[in-house]
């Protein structure tokens, strides 16, 4: 029963997360809806399915700066170009210093590559209209979303 409930919290903040991604894309809106709203929904869903150490306060808090610093760039000054590839792989590592903490090194590389393929290949293949949104909308949505989403990956053990 406890199971379902992580579960059904982390579609629900995936949602959230995806609805905050999109606002701090979106003409009229602060990016910080989506620096610091996906980054507090990533540290808490962190915390849902690996549990709180308080006495890690510090590490919580240097992984929310790197998620923000992940998700704020495309790494276009890099690569010359918005590289969606490397930026999900980025956004997964961010949490990095918690990895170590709670030994989890290969369920985070696999999440941080899932990251680097989802963001990829939303940025390549989809058409100009999913559904009843705009490619843009849609892309922003899914990407912020999938940063939650695989947060579910805890359930393989």
């Amino acid at each position: 029963m406890i199971i379902l409930i992580k579960v059904l919290f982390t579609l629900l903040l995936s949602i959230l997360s995806g609805i905050l991604g999109r606002m701090g894309g979106a003409e009229g809106y602060d990016t910080l809806y989506r620096d610091i709203g996906c980054s507090l929904i990533s540290i808490l869903t962190f915390c849902l399915w690996f549990g709180f150490k308080p006495e890690y306060w510090w590490l919580y808090l240097i992984s929310f700066g790197l998620h923000w610093a992940s998700i704020s760039t495309y790494f276009d000054t890099l690569f010359e170009y918005d590289n969606l590839w490397f930026s999900g792989f980025v956004t997964g590592i961010s949490l990095l210093p918690l990895i170590f903490v709670y030994k989890m090194l290969p369920l985070f590389v696999i999440r941080s590559l899932l990251l680097a393929i989802s963001w990829g290949l939303l940025n390549k293949l989809l058409p100009f209209m999913v559904l009843i949104w705009r490619r843009d909308v849609a892309e922003e949505f899914l990407r912020y979303f999938v940063v939650i989403l695989t947060y579910l990956l805890k359930l393989i053990k």
